[in-house]
């Protein structure tokens, strides 16, 4: 039962990285492509692509820090309103 759990654990860990670079990639995109003249990317598209993808993961680095910092505090909320209201259906 457990491996089911890790399984779907895994499973949904890499549906949210599969559309955050999806969301990135399309992003980028949008950004830097703006010819369909050349079977390769012209050096300036290059460079905007490069440039986009390096800040799409830094955003996300920094994001995750962040979400790593404050999710202990939220957890700890959550466990104190939800015994605050075992408490009361036990009162």
């Amino acid at each position: 039962m457990e491996n089911l759990e890790n399984d779907d654990q895994a499973v949904s860990k890499m549906k949210d990285f599969l559309y955050i670079y999806n969301k990135m990639a399309e992003m980028c995109f949008n950004h830097c492509i703006d010819t369909f003249n050349y079977r390769e990317l012209t050096p300036a598209e290059n460079s905007c692509v490069e440039k986009c993808s390096s800040k799409g993961v830094a955003v996300n680095h920094k994001l995750m820090r962040c979400y790593i910092d404050i999710q202990p505090e939220v957890i700890s909320k959550r466990t104190e309103e939800i015994q605050k209201q075992q408490n009361q259906l036990n009162s």
